[in-house]
């Protein structure tokens, strides 16, 4: 999957700007504060229909602006695809186009468009809480796995009429409840077989990676569910009078989380910035290697943010050994200096262009 050409307007602090993009590396260099990360984020925007660095579409306007637009011409396989996406604050409005046919429900568009983000605010992943590692699974098994996407959306409508109806005074149907809790055992109990499979695998992919880029801890990932101990409908029988007090679901597949670990201590706990970043480029290195498998070699867009924060030259070198070996597809690559970038070019045999983006997002060929 190849994106053709990119166009942005009026987006977060980028006021108009519109490229070509190389078909291998597009390396984007510019001072901080000028939109390099913007451009990547407009890109995840053409793919999920919504930015990945703010959900509220009425902060991602440009500042004195009323709505913004981005439009990406694609080559998936042969077909051609035109895609727009364009928010108005006036009347809050959303249109997400795929060749000029609009979307009425904007979840169709989910996983025609793989994409993985490498960002320096993937630190979450380790340092908040379970809802960021969730979001991260959830999102990248619904990249490949319409099914499991489909899934996701009703276990939590089920959830919020559930959760409903616990906040209500004087009591509820008790048969409705019933109903509600069978549902969302079938389909809990999907996605956590789900999900269970494919940690075990992200798992030994991710302790691959990290030992091509720092060959010293091993790393693993453990899912942690709810389920394990038991199935959800016995779960949620056995906690309803406290779910009651609490007026809200207390178990399920909405509290599942991963955990992290360097030799079998928390990553959160011992490791260093360096080990940190490290670990995150391994697991998003294995996820892009996944996708790519499962959707049978379609290759996702790869955006690297800020590639080498926290990395000495060794392992910044072993990343790009990586780079190489795996045959990633189109990557778009931001950083302040473009000799720290050289050797991309080396090791793809000068396959790839330099950006230089101006403030306002102006982008030129350097």
């Amino acid at each position: 999957m190849i994106l053709k050409n990119l166009s942005v307007y009026h987006y977060r602090n980028i006021e108009e700007m519109s490229f070509s993009c190389n078909e291998t590396v597009n390396c984007l260099i510019g001072m901080n504060g000028v939109g390099k990360t913007n451009i990547l984020d407009a890109i995840y925007y053409l793919s999920f229909c919504k930015s990945f660095l703010q959900t509220n579409d009425a902060a991602n306007v440009k500042n004195g602006e009323k709505s913004f637009l981005i439009q990406g011409n694609y080559d998936v396989e042969d077909v051609q695809l035109k895609i727009s996406c364009a928010y108005n604050q006036d009347d809050k409005s959303k249109i997400i186009k795929c060749n000029e046919k609009k979307y009425t429900r904007f979840s169709d568009h989910i996983g025609i468009l793989p994409l993985v983000f490498v960002s320096p605010s993937d630190i979450s992943l380790i340092n908040e809480g379970g809802s960021e590692r969730r979001k991260f699974l959830d999102t990248f098994i619904s990249m490949y796995n319409r099914e499991y996407f489909s899934n996701l959306l009703v276990y939590s409508k089920l959830l919020q009429q559930r959760n409903s109806l616990l906040k209500q005074e004087g009591g509820f149907d008790e048969t409705y409840l019933s109903i509600l809790d069978e549902k969302l055992s079938i389909l809990g109990l999907a996605i956590y077989q789900e999900r269970k499979k494919v940690v075990e695998i992200l798992s030994q992919r991710t302790n691959s990676f990290y030992s091509e880029i720092a060959e010293t801890e091993e790393c693993t990932i453990s899912y942690e569910s709810q389920l394990d101990k038991g199935d959800m409908r016995t779960l949620l029988a056995k906690n309803l009078e406290k779910d009651k007090i609490l007026t809200y679901t207390s178990v399920g597949i909405h509290r599942d989380d991963l955990q992290f670990y360097f030799d079998g201590n928390l990553v959160k706990s011992v490791a260093s910035q360096g080990q940190k970043k490290s670990f995150l480029l391994a697991l998003k290195f294995s996820q892009y290697q996944l996708i790519k498998e499962f959707k049978n070699g379609q290759k996702p867009i790869l955006l690297l943010d800020d590639l080498f924060d926290k990395l000495d030259k060794q392992r910044a070198k072993n990343i790009f050994d990586i780079v190489e070996k795996q045959d990633f597809g189109q990557i778009f690559i931001t950083d302040t200096d473009k000799m720290l970038l050289h050797d991309v070019f080396k090791i793809r045999q000068s396959s790839g262009i330099f950006w230089n983006v101006e403030s306002g997002g102006a982008v030129k060929p350097l």
